[in-house]
Formats: structure tokens, C-alpha cells, sequence
């Protein structure tokens, strides 16, 4: 599938599977998370973009510190949803591969589980390190390779190419318990059947999914004048890596 085409399928998909709302709980969650990465001293009074907020959840943690923050994502679905319930975020549609600002627009940049499903993850942080001032933080959570979940979703990519996504509203009654005990161990969350049909969509049947380890990034970092300050490992899952843009 060539890059537009890709890109058509990804916003179709996420148009009808939108991410997880996870309330005040996902925002306290990140609000905690976020702390060792871009602490209250770096961002009251900054300007951060979030690109692939979803509902802005993520971003409206940075908010309650402080924060100024502008939000882009791929589909309608997702900016109007998150226009409605966090208009101050700003929330706008864009391409995380084409964002259309100016360079060194924000003091701070980050995006949560979101260019490993674009299809060029690299072009995606280059925008990110672009729209990023000198001494800036990015933030950015990415798919690691060599994981149990790198390994699940190649093995269930023959079920996904019998069972299109919008077979999920159909899922076996037997299923549900299992998937939402699962997902609750992994999110923390109890999720109800729509919440646990988007996650399953997020996860499994998404239309692009790229895994990456630390060395890959790391060449990627260098080429494109950011400094890795830490690399923090989700077990069985994924990476944060905290850049800082250099003066380039």
C-alpha cells in the first residue's frame, strides 16, 4: 500500500474505531507520567503541541500544570470530540507527517503512541524536532520491537486479513470477560464493549504498525540534531524517549 493510500486507510479506520476515552483517570494517569519527563518548572506558561491527541485526555494533563497546549489528529472524529469536551486545547486536523507550523513554533512537542502508526515514523519526528525550539523537549512513545506484543501482532495478521474491523461489533459473548480483564491488567481500566472494540482496533487491527528499537531511534535522534536524555521501557509494550532539540 503506497504512502497516500496508507494514510486514507488509517484515518478511515481511526474515523470509525476513535481511541479509548479513559476520563479523569487516563488524565491523572499521564498528569503522573508526564512529571519526570516535563516537569512544572519547564512548562507553566509554555506552548505544547500534541500530535495524535485523540480526545486531548493527554494534553489536558499538561493543562491542569500550567501548560499551553495546541492539539492535532488525523480525523474529524477525534478533533470534534475533543473540541467539545476541551476546546482550550485548541484542537485542530492535521497530518503528524505534514504539520502546518511554522518551524520553532512551540517550546515543547510530544506525541503518545501515535507515529508508529503513520508510514514513515521517522518523517514523523523529524516534524516534531521542526516545530521545536532549540532546548525544547519531545516526548514521544513508539511500538519497541522484539516485544510479546511486536510478536502477537504478527501473528495475528492472517486473523486480520479474514476478519475485517467492522466484524468487531460482533465479537463472540465468551470473549468479552477475557479481553476486558485483560485490557484492564494492561490500562487499568474496566472498559465497556465500545471502549473494548476501539481498543481491540487500536491494537490488532490497525492499518499500520511499525516497531522500533532503541538503536534505530537513537541513529534517528543523531541525524536530525536531537539529544536522547532518557529512554523509559513500558514492559511487553512500547518505549518513552525524552529528546531535547538541539541548537542546529
Amino acid at each position: 500500500m503506497d504512502t497516500s493510500a496508507l494514510r486514507q486507510a488509517t484515518r478511515e479506520h481511526y474515523e470509525q474505531f476513535p481511541f479509548i476515552e479513559g476520563g479523569p483517570r487516563r488524565v491523572e494517569l499521564w498528569r503522573d507520567r508526564l512529571k519526570r519527563d516535563l516537569p512544572d518548572e519547564l512548562i507553566k506558561g509554555r506552548l505544547i503541541l500534541d500530535v495524535g491527541c485523540g480526545v486531548g485526555e493527554v494534553a489536558r494533563s499538561l493543562r491542569l500544570r500550567g501548560a499551553e497546549t495546541v492539539c492535532v489528529d488525523l480525523t474529524y472524529s477525534a478533533v470534534s470530540r475533543n473540541r467539545a469536551l476541551h476546546p482550550e486545547a485548541r484542537p485542530c486536523q492535521a497530518d503528524a507527517l505534514s504539520l502546518p507550523f511554522a518551524a520553532k513554533t512551540f517550546d515543547h512537542s510530544m506525541s503518545i503512541g501515535v507515529l508508529h502508526h503513520t508510514p514513515d515514523c521517522r518523517r514523523g519526528l523529524a516534524e516534531l524536532a521542526r516545530v521545536t525550539r532549540p532546548g525544547g523537549r519531545i516526548v514521544v512513545l513508539l511500538y519497541a520491537s522484539g516485544t510479546p506484543y511486536h510478536l502477537s501482532y504478527r501473528l495475528t495478521a492472517a486473523l486480520r486479513r479474514k476478519i475485517p474491523a467492522r466484524s468487531l461489533d460482533q465479537l463472540p459473548g465468551w470473549s468479552i470477560p477475557w479481553l476486558r480483564g485483560a485490557v484492564r491488567g494492561f490500562t487499568g481500566q474496566r472498559l465497556d464493549q465500545q471502549q473494548l472494540q476501539r481498543m481491540i482496533a487500536d491494537q490488532f487491527w490497525t492499518p499500520q504498525a511499525s516497531f522500533h528499537s532503541v538503536r534505530q531511534v537513537r541513529s534517528w535522534a543523531s541525524a536530525l540534531g536531537l539529544d536522547i536524555l532518557t529512554v523509559r521501557r513500558i514492559p511487553l509494550y512500547s518505549h518513552v524517549f525524552v529528546f531535547r532539540r538541539l541548537n542546529l
